[in-house]
């Protein structure tokens, strides 16, 4: 810290307000330690809080575990805000033991009077698996959100289809705040997608229709998924290559033997549909369609047979 030269009267409001505690929040042993606290002046000074207050978490002995300082994010850091302790397991303290955590004026300040420091030592321990925690977490980033934002009069929080969020603004102030904050409290981010509040008809799990079909086929006698592997081709491959010279040798036949004639595209077309249900691939079945639809044209319009 640089040091500060003016003359710094005392805080009006100076108070840690809640301090609550969580472990395994990412690995098994590492803690998390949130802390709310609230510091005004008559006449806030030039210098961001900063620079004039520090956090720090002491163990039973008074030795520091770990400093912070507030993020100046919204009226300097001053009023209401919230500062975070990370510590990985080598560095954790014992769970539940005897820690305090002390806000203290910048010694590099010239205060009007004794340093201004205030400590406490009331800490809510929270502890589960790390599911558990980071849902903890979600859960309490958004309701101090909540109040920073009522105190602010600033947007920290919004709710969509009843999920609420941290807004923008919100994300970017816990965000500078929290270590490893995505990862510690992924679900209070909107970038997340909910159920719809309106009916969905269920849908195969590919979402299209030509996997649709091929499902409706998988294990009867039309799939020849097994014989397609053997000979190293697709199944749809192989079943249009089978099924469409049996379908127009049949229809063949049929205007050669009986004298079918127009009547002979309207069997094709029931055969190119019918394909489809076959394993014919989708595509292929469109394709045949399309031919189909043009050689129907030209026979009944044309008069070629």
């Amino acid at each position: 810290m640089t040091p500060v030269l003016a003359s710094i009267p005392q805080p009006t409001t100076l108070e840690i307000q809640e301090i609550v505690a969580y472990e395994n929040v990412q690995i098994d042993g590492d803690q998390l330690y949130l802390v709310l606290y609230h510091i005004d002046f008559e006449t806030l000074p030039d210098e961001g809080a900063d620079s004039m207050f520090i956090f720090r978490l002491l163990d039973d002995d008074d030795d520091e575990l770990d400093w912070a300082t507030p993020f100046p994010f919204h009226n300097q850091g001053y009023g209401m805000g919230v500062v975070a302790f990370y510590l990985d397991p080598d560095d954790a303290p014992t769970w539940e033991s005897s820690l305090t955590v002390e806000l203290i004026g910048s010694p590099f300040a010239d205060w009007e009077g004794a340093l201004p420091s205030i400590t406490l030592d009331n800490i809510v321990w929270n502890t589960g698996t790390t599911a558990e925690m980071q849902d903890s977490i979600t859960s309490k980033v958004l309701e101090m959100a909540a109040r920073l934002g009522d105190n602010w009069d600033v947007e920290l929080v919004t709710t969509s289809q009843g999920v609420t969020t941290l807004s923008s603004t919100g994300a970017t102030y816990f965000s500078g705040i929290i270590p490893y904050f995505s990862q510690v409290a992924p679900k209070s981010v909107g970038q997340y997608t909910f159920a719809p509040d309106w009916p969905v008809d269920p849908k195969p799990a590919d979402d299209s229709y030509s996997t649709e079909l091929e499902n409706a086929i998988h294990g009867t006698i039309f799939d020849l998924s097994g014989t397609a592997r053997s000979w190293g081709m697709s199944r749809g491959t192989l079943t249009a290559a089978i099924y469409y010279p049996i379908v127009i040798g049949l229809i063949l036949m049929l205007i050669v033997r009986k004298g079918l004639k127009k009547g002979a595209m309207l069997l094709f077309w029931v055969a190119v549909v019918a394909g489809a249900f076959f394993g014919v691939p989708l595509v292929v079945t469109i394709i045949g369609g399309f031919f189909c639809l043009i050689s129907t044209v030209w026979v009944f319009y044309k008069g070629v047979i």
